[in-house]
């Protein structure tokens, strides 16, 4: 992962993640990034895009 990770407010929509970073968080795309941290039990937006480029989801 070479793009830079910036700070997000806990109420991004998943939407906005998946279309900045390419990703399939497989949230519902008006779900917030504060609720999908904390049904995945991350701290940060650098650990959940970590966890899913790595396949471990």
């Amino acid at each position: 992962m070479k793009q830079r990770i910036h700070n997000k407010r806990k109420d991004t929509l998943v939407m906005t993640i998946e279309k900045k970073y390419g990703v399939d968080l497989g949230y519902r795309s008006d779900a917030q990034l504060h609720t999908v941290l904390k049904k995945e039990g991350l701290p940060s937006l650098f650990k959940l895009l970590k966890m899913t480029h790595a396949g471990v989801r």
